[in-house]
């Protein structure tokens, strides 16, 4: 097949961009120009056809719809830039999704167009209940799940062939020792440590859209794409994990809230049934990101006490504490 892939040179955008040439796809890599992007593209050099473009602009994304036989669409603006900039981000999550429909329709043999939603549409989690499925209502709480949303009901009124995925949390190697801010870290001890989720590997999200694009029987369909059984823990279990491998260590329980959080255990049997795709489990994930800290986890232990200082001042809970003491 000859795939468009939107967002190629995010996470998840170059997963998707190895496994089409691992297969022997022919690829277009569609981005925005940045820094960062460029730098990323340089990989795959002589590799994909890339086209350098604003998703807003359906001039720019129209012709590489024209050339596809199918469309992973992962291009969007996330959280929390999504909320500090809520224009931007209907702009591109919504619009940008129009532009590419749009260009569908004029085609006479439609390309399938395979949606990277997230499980976030489905609203705050409480702990407990069932896993949840693709047939769950969207309930958006903010711009990005909202933005979502709407990206959802346009490709089921539109006509044309999608598969929709509604994601975990999928956080590779380079994601899990990435971003450090204290906006990140407020967020994070936010949450209540029961709160259900389910984990997966990005590599293994790139696998099933691959296979979604190529599969009949996916079509018209709304997936939830998680790890499965061996990847339902808790926020406790996550962050606890993670931070040991890297050498922080785990935090005590009282450094974080009781607020509901957009995650949960999902139902995957019907998206594993047709994709094939669960291959790494998250113990797998927790070695490899030990392996890749071996040499700075040593040096993260011995100022751990400075680092887990630095991350506690962004827990409310945390500070609360220490001001009622």
């Amino acid at each position: 097949m000859r795939v468009l892939v939107t967002g190629a040179f995010g996470r998840l955008g170059q997963a998707g961009l190895e496994r089409l040439l691992r297969e022997g796809h022919s690829v277009i890599a569609f981005d925005v120009p940045n820094r960062r992007n460029q730098r990323e593209a340089r990989r795959f050099e002589g590799r994909v056809q890339t086209v350098w473009g604003d998703i807003r602009s359906a001039e720019d994304i129209g012709p590489c719809v024209e050339e596809c036989d199918a469309i992973i669409h992962n291009a969007a603006i996330l959280a929390p830039v999504s909320e500090h900039h809520p224009d931007l981000a209907y702009a591109v999550n919504v619009g940008g999704t129009k532009n590419i429909l749009d260009a569908m329709k004029r085609r006479d043999q439609p390309p399938v167009i395979v949606f990277a939603s997230s499980l976030a549409v489905c609203g705050p989690r409480v702990p407990g209940g069932p896993a949840l499925t693709g047939a769950d209502p969207t309930a958006p709480s903010d711009n990005y799940t909202s933005n979502k949303a709407e990206c959802e009901q346009l490709l089921r009124e539109s006509g044309l062939p999608y598969v929709i995925f509604r994601i975990g949390v999928s956080v590779g190697v380079k994601a899990a020792a990435g971003d450090v801010s204290p906006a990140v870290f407020r967020m994070l001890f936010a949450i209540d440590p029961a709160t259900r989720m389910e984990w997966v590997y990005p590599a293994d999200v790139a696998l099933a859209q691959v296979r979604a694009a190529q599969t009949p029987q996916a079509i018209g369909k709304t997936l939830m794409i998680g790890g499965g059984q061996g990847c339902r823990l808790t926020f406790d279990e996550f962050y606890g994990a993670l931070f040991d491998a890297t050498g922080v260590g785990r935090f005590p329980p009282q450094a974080y809230g009781r607020g509901p959080y957009y995650c949960d255990w999902l139902d995957t049997d019907e998206s594993q049934g047709l994709l094939d795709y669960q291959r790494t489990t998250f113990g797998a994930f927790i070695a490899q990101l030990r392996s890749a800290s071996r040499f700075s986890r040593p040096v993260v232990r011995l100022f751990s006490p400075l680092i887990r200082w630095f991350m506690l001042r962004s827990s409310d809970a945390w500070r609360a504490r220490k001001s009622d003491a």
